[in-house]
């Protein structure tokens, strides 16, 4: 199911929902970048909470912005799928680094209650599982160097 080509009106309508959400993602970010540069008592509340808000921002931003674009108009990467290998790469990486941030400044502050925990588990898991899906082999293709490619697969 990730792993497949999108072609239906229905894909276009969320690419386009999935590029708005990506541009308000952004718009938020710079509102409060723009805040806390210009408002000395936005200065005085920076916490780590808000790095993290802001990172997990950046994350789904990203994530938006390439599916949107991707499903919006039609262009799947050359085997087909929504994210290229290295998208899914850098979404998995991005949800693991963001799990350990997110470890590191909790339990540097206090002790983490159910959901602190849940929420490190679930980006750490989604991370893991977005690094399985750009390392797993697709029919027909072979990524390792030298190896002959399938010419009949588009």
């Amino acid at each position: 199911m990730y792993l497949q080509p999108v072609r239906s009106v229905w894909a276009r309508v969320i690419g386009v929902a999935a590029l708005v959400a990506a541009l308000a993602l952004a718009a938020v970010l710079v509102g409060g970048i723009a805040a806390y540069a210009t408002r000395p008592e936005a200065q005085r509340h920076l916490t780590s909470s808000t790095v993290i808000f802001a990172l997990v921002l950046v994350v789904l931003g990203g994530f938006c912005a390439q599916a949107g674009y991707r499903l919006t108009f039609n262009r799947p990467d050359r085997n087909g799928t929504l994210f290229s290998r290295a998208g899914w790469v850098a979404l998995g990486t991005g949800l693991l680094a963001m799990a350990g941030l997110m470890a590191y400044a909790i339990f540097l502050v206090r002790r983490p209650d159910g959901n602190d925990v849940f929420m490190i588990v679930l980006f750490a898991a989604f991370g893991v599982w977005c690094l399985r899906l750009a390392w797993r082999r697709l029919p027909g293709i072979t990524f390792h160097p030298g190896a002959r490619r399938d010419k009949t697969r588009h």
